[in-house]
């Protein structure tokens, strides 16, 4: 699944420009007239080198998210624990 992002500058969840490098594996079949036809690609590795909001035009305020921009269980870390209440076990 490509991961989402969100750009902690202006809050876009959804222009983005990707810059990615790829190794692939192809089949290549030319036609008798001299033609490609790339046929059976397969991804063997795939990097993200570069992310740049579409919208401001940055790339160093833009953030991986898995949910669609809305806050991981990560936000919540520097907060304390919630006791348990009496009798509770």
């Amino acid at each position: 699944m490509p991961s989402r992002y969100r750009c902690a500058a202006c809050g876009n969840l959804t222009r983005f420009d990707v810059v990615t490098s790829r190794r692939t594996r192809a089949f290549h079949h030319y036609t008798v007239d001299g033609e490609l036809r790339v046929e059976e690609e397969v991804v063997l590795d795939q990097a993200v080198d570069a992310v740049s909001c579409r919208w401001c035009g940055t790339g160093a305020s833009v953030e991986v998210t898995d949910n669609g921009g809305a806050p991981g269980p990560e936000a919540h870390a520097h907060e304390a624990p919630v006791p348990e209440a009496a009798g509770e076990s």
